[in-house]
């Protein structure tokens, strides 16, 4: 079986570029043959992208559904062609990436007679649906969709939302939630002299935007580094420079925190992973934005698990996919006192190291492996 899946990153600095890397790895493990098409302006791709793949640069850039409508056509037309060439290489199209790279997919897929796979994993797989401008194209695509592959129930129940009783039923999204090579965040990683090395320390990583929850875990962080007074945080995400970021950056100036709050920006694989390992909290904190913006699951949690490290997530958000309660950590409502006790929570009475067995435990059995068996048979199912 051949199929093509469309994608704008193959980096491990997006959620997008890990759930694709990860997933089209297993697949080609489970016998797949495969050929990618990947955005125009990517981020640099990951360490365990295949030379086996077919990779081409050949689909617009992620910024394709913000374009004005006349870049937007020109860009589909640009591309289209090549889409459509591909889909009739292949036995069927796997759109990875959400919508408008999805309907590209999808009108590609047409018109080469082949069926065509799409994965939600979260705002732009529900924000079309409600905008003026893109609703009809997404809709039309999600009609099309052989199959809907929701990331989450929290996702798939947004899905259904937007989609106003039109489209496809609850019956035909799929919910196959993401994994993670448990392997992969065992033993120590060579780095050398880090800053964090030496210290206790909290983590969050998430890019510096309102829907990641910043604003909740940097203020509860504040409120109990009074007890903690030997306690620092570190924060991995690509930084916005915008007044988000400003307002986060005054909090902590305005705490006098500055000596023991960091603001990593994006870091390599493997000091992500260091980072992971030697937390005694991960704390993650989404919540839907004032523009819609949701955390659709969230890997980032079961990295944490895989590094026994515990996680602080918060309901009404993918998390509760990906926080297993008492077992990988906990998870509390999107407010900050709450936030506040759940920290709390994992760092008083017996401490982080209760959930190390336990949450290494769960991480192991939620492989991409299995995920990949779950896609697979729903391909073969298509096909047949």
């Amino acid at each position: 079986m051949r199929v093509l899946f469309l994608t704008d990153s193959l980096s491990d600095l997006d959620g997008v570029g890990r759930y694709a890397v990860r997933l089209i790895g297993a697949l080609e493990d489970a016998g797949v043959e495969v050929e990618v098409l990947l955005g125009r302006k990517h981020r640099p791709n990951s360490g365990d992208v295949r030379e086996s793949w077919d990779v081409s640069i050949c689909l617009p850039p992620d910024h394709y559904y913000y374009m004005s409508p006349l870049r937007f056509w020109a860009n589909t037309l640009l591309y289209l062609p090549r889409v459509v060439a591909a889909a009739r290489r292949a036995d069927m199209v796997h759109c990875v990436k959400d919508f408008p790279h999805s309907w590209l997919g999808a009108v590609a897929a047409k018109l080469a007679g082949k069926p065509c796979v799409a994965t939600a994993h979260g705002t732009y797989s529900t924000e079309p649906l409600r905008s003026s401008r893109h609703k009809g194209r997404a809709l039309w695509a999600a009609e099309r969709y052989a199959r809907w592959i929701s990331v989450s129930g929290f996702t798939k129940r947004g899905l259904i939302d937007a989609l106003e009783g039109k489209g496809p039923s609850a019956e035909e999204i799929a919910v196959v939630s993401n994994g993670v090579n448990a392997a992969h965040y065992e033993g120590a990683r060579e780095i050398g002299e880090r800053p964090w090395h030496g210290k206790r320390f909290t983590l969050s990583i998430g890019e510096i935007k309102e829907r990641k929850g910043h604003h909740l875990s940097l203020p509860a962080w504040l409120k109990l580094s009074e007890r903690h007074p030997e306690l620092e945080h570190f924060i991995v995400g690509r930084p916005a420079g915008d007044d988000y970021e400003a307002m986060l950056r005054g909090m902590v100036r305005d705490a006098g925190a500055e000596d023991r709050v960091h603001f990593l920006g994006n870091v390599e694989e493997d000091e992500k992973v260091d980072l992971l390992q030697r937390a005694e909290a991960f704390i993650h904190t989404p919540v839907t934005a004032a523009d819609g913006g949701f955390e659709g699951f969230g890997i980032v949690y079961l990295e944490a698990a895989a590094c026994g490290t515990p996680s602080v997530g918060t309901l009404h958000s993918g998390a509760e996919d990906a926080v297993e309660v008492g077992v990988t950590g906990v998870l509390v409502e999107p407010d900050v006192d709450s936030v506040t006790a759940g920290i709390e929570e994992i760092l008083g009475g017996e401490g982080p190291g209760r959930f190390a067995q336990s949450a290494r435990e769960y991480a192991g059995g939620c492989s991409w492996g299995r995920n990949a068996e779950d896609v697979l048979a729903m391909y073969q199912e298509v096909l047949r």
